[in-house]
């Protein structure tokens, strides 16, 4: 009974950790890349970041599509079968056409693309050779029709051809010239002893960027930090690939391709180098002044319009902190401030008038409570003049309430507001006059 309470407990044991390993593995989000090329050490940074476990970190369970004869990366990612892809400078005119692609990362800093054709007795054989000749051309191959139109050569005088992707093809005649990457074409053509002349378009002033990491509007839209954790993973992975290419081309024999060998790889990493330039510019930096550089030459050569925006073509990996939110809560904050002074002052003034009044109405009533008093006191004096008064017989003295006798002008000058001024009535005057002349 033990052992099978034992056994039972392991069981259920592993059996979490089984659940508790797939739910982590379905926790990956997945995303496709789609390259613009067979395999080769030409994406080995996609392959680094894959194997050793940099999209797996960043949360990300990443298939790598190879490209096929005809496909057209920019259309598998706008259609959404892949989420992320690898372009060249056509990106530029792909935007112009109303494309939401946006640019991520530079991988080449100087483009690898070159033209190859079969090269002839003549010593003065030039690009010019090409008119009326066949020459295949893959999608996104609008950095040689640049390069082409630049040196004069109508698009018309040419016998465009579907990429095969195969260099035999030039070496049996099926083609009069190929479009390429010297990083690679050349060796098979070398080991074949084939006659080839290459025609760069740096030749002619066009120096674009190559290989270019780009994803959607929407994509970025959507999963801001998915794209963002992606774009790091990758170039983490670059800086590997670059750092142990003979790990990395043994990854790519086992695992991606075999159709080359790995003397092949070999000199396409050697190829690379200059290309990326790695001691001197970050795997992954892009300036805007060269995309806009490059935008200016196709406007040369009539492939864009003057002036063509840049905006919301570039990804910023650290873009500047959005405080958009913070202005709109300042502003909001000083309209209220605002409003609340303009209140505050209004009735800071309607107190003051308030205060005003009512000092002047507690003034307005002492005056009148001193008029009533003073009429009160008028009013006591006049009824006290209005009653009995004592008075002399004699003397005509009145006797006030304390008993005292006071002449009338004494009494009547306390109790009311009257003044006296003394004269002699006629009767008096007369008596007054016959005592004075009896005496005489």
């Amino acid at each position: 009974m033990k052992r099978f309470s034992r056994g039972l407990i392991r069981f259920a044991c592993l059996l979490v950790v089984l659940l508790l390993s797939a739910r982590s593995a379905n926790a990956l989000d997945p995303v496709t890349l789609q390259l613009k090329w067979t395999h080769a050490f030409q994406f080995a940074g996609y392959y680094a970041a894959k194997e050793q476990g940099y999209y797996r970190e960043a949360g990300l369970d990443v298939r790598i599509n190879e490209a096929l004869p005809g496909n057209d990366p920019v259309k598998t990612v706008l259609e959404g079968k892949a989420e992320f892809g690898v372009g060249t400078s056509a990106l530029l005119l792909e935007r112009k056409a109303g494309k939401p692609l946006v640019a991520l990362a530079v991988i080449f800093q100087h483009s690898p693309y070159v033209l190859i054709a079969r090269q002839h007795q003549s010593s003065a054989q030039t690009i010019h050779d090409l008119i009326g000749k066949r020459v295949m051309l893959e999608p996104q191959a609008d950095e040689i029709l640049a390069y082409l139109k630049q040196e004069g050569i109508p698009l018309d005088h040419i016998n465009q051809l579907r990429h095969s992707y195969d260099h035999q093809d030039l070496i049996d005649g099926k083609t009069d010239a190929i479009a390429a990457y010297i990083t690679n074409q050349p060796y098979y053509l070398d080991r074949a002893h084939f006659p080839y002349q290459i025609y760069t378009p740096r030749s002619a002033g066009i120096d674009f960027y190559g290989d270019n990491l780009f994803t959607t509007e929407r994509e970025l839209r959507a999963n801001p930090e998915r794209v963002k954790a992606f774009r790091s993973a990758s170039l983490r992975g670059w800086q590997y690939a670059m750092k142990n290419q003979e790990e990395i081309i043994t990854l790519i024999l086992e695992k991606y391709s075999d159709r080359h060998t790995r003397d092949y790889y070999r000199f396409e990493a050697k190829q690379m180098i200059p290309l990326l330039q790695p001691e001197l510019i970050d795997i992954g930096y892009m300036y805007p002044g060269r995309w806009r550089h490059m935008a200016e030459i196709y406007a040369d050569i009539g492939m864009l319009p003057r002036d063509f925006s840049l905006e919301g073509f570039l990804y910023d990996p650290n873009p500047a902190l959005d405080i958009t939110w913070l202005y709109r809560i300042l502003a909001a904050v000083l309209l209220l401030t605002c409003i609340v002074s303009v209140v505050a002052i209004y009735v800071g003034r309607n107190n003051r008038r308030l205060e005003r009044a009512l000092v002047d109405r507690k003034q307005a009533e002492a005056a009148l409570e001193e008029e009533r008093r003073r009429l009160q006191q008028a009013l006591e004096e006049v009824r006290t003049l209005r009653g009995i008064v004592p008075i002399c017989a004699y003397c005509k003295k009145i006797r006030d309430d304390e008993g005292y006798w006071n002449q009338v002008e004494q009494y009547v000058g306390k109790h009311t507001e009257a003044k006296f001024s003394h004269g002699i009535c006629p009767a008096c005057f007369e008596r007054e006059m016959k005592g004075i002349e009896g005496e005489t």
